[in-house]
């Protein structure tokens, strides 16, 4: 089989493979058949293949960072009160997004929306790679300028001209997609690319209306992880390893075109400590300190979900109980508890029927695996005393068909020194909406990647109201970091809707598209006029920070300190930011 149909395969698995060959038990290659190995940057490859022998696929055989993790999405008058629209009406800026390239990660692009052209006929998308897409290496690298594509080894990538040819067919009565068959059908790359970096129209702009976009479609996660993490088929999701190549695509590309880049990044997961210590994390955390490479994130909408717990078990005979709620039609769902680095925890699981399994060893290397015989119900628990990437132990729950009720863990510390935890369940989008813990806490619901430190992690507010939005993701990270950064316009925002037209949307992935824009403005105005030729995330960061709205709405709970956990170090504000720079 060739790479592209392993890859695409729903027979064949895909592993992270960290290329450092010091952590011990990390690096799978010797557990797969016949992979295809695809390298990501000096520390990670993806392999894909089959599990040697009998071996099953869970954290006790292969590590909890091998496994890909699962992101979902999250989900203009906003221009004005980001200080984005004064920016763009300033003769003596002039930044309008020019020399820079917005990266887009996401579902893809309405690449005919009239959101994306120079002229009918002329599209501002540089290049696609539409992950989903026929492989086709049939030209030579040296022939094609997406010679990326031979690199990737699966899908299809698309260039400007291509795009061109598409529209030029459809202005005449042709079927554009005969030429470039990439589409967004859930529209959520769209908006988002559109709010970044959209065209000026007459009822429009986009916040660097004069950016080139590179867009990467990703391709849906495989059947088996979905099972693994037991996320409804339905839903869409996309797994670590395609997002992670789709950065590397956009670096190169950039690179290749000699442009400063900017990476707008509007997905989530559930899954990991909140440090920043997960593959994809990583892998930016080292992007972010590239020259003229800026990397915006999402803080997600997690904070009105009941997703987050933390707690402090006393001893070995003193535990914390987790009280979790599950709701009548839910069939499935992971969980994960993560123990502060000086910590060892174990746990014990009661049913909602009372029906109680003793506190379990924690012992690496083998899946415990429980079943309530009243309930019908199983549980399995993995215990990784220490991750590979984090230091701290996580313990992996996975329960299957769980009877509706008050499940109870109690969270033991084996080592009598603190005992603190936090535990997460996956994201509101994998979940039914009454399943939840009781003794929830708001704050530390962050999605990773955000709680990475070297990147600008985004949270929403209402610009109308001027309120945080509800659901906006809290800092700090677990590691106590200030997350966010800023906050942005995400509530009911006018963008760009697949298909043609214009329509609302709200979430902290468009918080973060406002954010995105404006450093590509900042990428203009520094890079491409020679007024700050090297210009990185921390740079930008730091400007945005400074010009930052900061009073009695962006406190936290009356207190007039900042930053706070809510609202970071207040509301972006571009041209605020600008007015900074001309003082110093």
């Amino acid at each position: 089989m060739t790479c592209d149909a392993l890859v695409k395969s729903q027979e064949i698995m895909d592993f992270i493979i960290y290329n450092n060959p010091w952590y011990y038990n990390y690096n799978p290659s010797d557990k797969i058949e016949n992979a295809c190995v695809i390298e990501v940057d000096e520390n990670f490859s993806i392999g894909y293949g089959k599990l040697s022998g009998d071996m099953k696929m869970s954290i006790s055989n292969l590590g909890y960072q091998t496994i890909p993790k699962l992101y979902g999405i999250m989900d203009t008058s906003s221009m004005d009160a980001a200080g984005i629209t004064s920016s763009l009406n300033q003769p003596f800026l002039n930044v309008r997004g020019q020399g820079v390239i917005m990266g887009i990660v996401d579902t893809g692009i309405d690449y005919t929306h009239e959101a994306f052209k120079k002229s009918p006929n002329v599209s501002r998308i540089a290049v696609i790679w539409d992950q989903t897409g026929e492989w086709n290496n049939t030209e030579s690298q040296e022939s094609r300028s997406d010679y990326i594509s031979s690199v990737y080894k699966y899908g299809r990538v698309f260039t400007n001209e291509e795009i061109n040819a598409a529209l030029k067919a459809q202005s005449d009565g042709g079927n554009p997609y005969e030429y470039v068959p990439e589409k967004d059908t859930d529209g959520h790359g769209t908006f988002i690319a559109g709010i970044a970096a959209g065209s000026q129209t007459d009822e429009f702009c986009g916040a660097a209306p004069e950016c080139e976009l590179a867009v990467v479609k990703l391709k849906e996660a495989k059947d088996y992880l979905k099972e693994y993490f037991l996320v409804n088929r339905e839903t869409a999701v996309f797994e670590e390893t395609d997002i992670m190549l789709g950065v590397r695509f956009l670096l190169d590309y950039a690179a290749k075109r000699k442009m400063p880049l900017v990476i707008c990044f509007g997905l989530g997961t559930g899954s990991g400590p909140r440090t920043g210590a997960t593959p994809l994390a990583s892998m930016l955390s080292l992007v972010a300190i590239r020259t003229n490479v800026v990397v915006v994130s999402c803080m997600g909408n997690e904070a009105a979900g009941r997703t987050h717990i933390s707690g402090e078990a006393l001893s070995s005979v003193s535990p914390y109980t987790i009280e979790l709620n599950v709701g009548k039609k839910e069939k499935g769902f992971s969980m994960e508890i993560w123990a502060n680095t000086l910590d060892v925890l174990s746990v014990s699981v009661i049913s909602p029927s009372g029906e109680s399994v003793p506190r379990l060893s924690a012992r690496t290397g083998m899946t415990n695996v429980l079943k309530f015989i009243f309930e019908n119900s199983q549980v399995e628990v993995d215990y990784r005393v220490v991750d590979t990437l984090s230091g701290y132990e996580v313990i992996f729950f996975r329960f299957i068909n769980p009877a509706q009720g008050v499940w109870k863990i109690n969270v033991y510390s084996l080592t009598n020194i603190k005992g603190s935890f936090n535990g997460w369940l996956p994201i509101n989008n994998f979940l039914q909406s009454d399943t939840f813990f009781l003794n929830s806490t708001p704050d530390t619901t962050l999605t990773e990647p955000a709680a990475e430190s070297r990147i600008i992690s985004i949270a929403s507010y209402n610009h109308l109201t001027g309120a945080i939005s509800i659901e906006s993701g809290r800092g700090y990270s677990a590691d106590n970091v200030v997350k966010p950064e800023l906050a942005a316009p995400g509530v009911n925002v006018y963008g760009p809707r697949t298909g043609g037209g214009y329509t609302y949307r709200s979430g902290t992935s468009i918080a973060a598209a406002h954010a995105a824009g404006a450093a590509a403005l900042l990428l203009t105005w520094g890079v491409y006029y020679g007024n700050a030729k090297y210009l990185g995330t921390n740079d930008v960061k730091y400007i945005l920070i400074r010009g930052a709205v900061r009073d009695e709405s962006v406190t936290s709970s009356g207190s007039e300190e900042f930053p706070n956990n809510i609202w970071g170090y207040g509301r972006l504000n571009l041209i605020n930011s600008f007015l900074e720079l001309r003082v110093t």
